[in-house]
């Protein structure tokens, strides 16, 4: 989104002036490794939240791919730092959005004739889904009462179909 991008540039444009100005060359992926480890450590010293350095990262990778998920050139000292930082301090915690503002944006996709989706944002919201993951459930996924368990349930990352959540768990409800 645009949001998302003016957020990126705003990280890059952040982290290159502190490059610029401690002479800090960013002209290989070992030198850009270096320079985003100081730059980390500086915000971190000046109390910026995890999130600051996460997407100063993601900002990063979206503008040059070949250092992304799938690409060739790894930040390995930047990874180390944010695994680092994340033990030294936690992440915050958002505020879930309340029920009924969920109701009522559920309520206004009925009005609409979106009854598939209404469903789905009640569902998200009722058992904490990611949107990826509801878009992945099947009905096969649907875990039906027994004796034992008297309600419905939801197996996500079924191991059965190969998928596994960020955690790399397969089989949860």
């Amino acid at each position: 989104s645009d949001v998302t991008q003016s957020g990126y540039l705003t990280k890059l444009s952040l982290f290159e002036q502190f490059a610029a100005d401690l002479h800090l060359p960013l002209d290989s992926g070992e030198n850009i490794d270096m320079a985003m480890v100081d730059y980390l450590d500086q915000i971190f010293l000046d109390g910026a939240d995890m999130d600051d350095a996460t997407r100063l990262y993601a900002s990063w990778c979206w503008r040059n791919p070949s250092f992304g998920r799938n690409g060739h050139i790894r930040l390995s000292r930047v990874s180390r730092a944010l695994q680092g930082w994340k033990k030294l301090s936690p992440t915050t915690i958002r505020a879930p959005m309340p029920w009924i503002f969920a109701a009522r944006i559920a309520s206004q996709m009925v009005l609409d004739g979106d009854l598939v989706g209404a469903v789905a944002l009640i569902t998200m919201f009722l058992c904490y889904l990611r949107p990826g993951e509801a878009m992945r459930l099947k009905e096969a996924d649907l875990v039906r009462p027994t004796r034992q368990c008297s309600f419905l349930a939801i197996n996500l990352h079924p191991s059965s179909r190969g998928e596994s959540s960020k955690l790399l768990l397969s089989d949860e409800s």
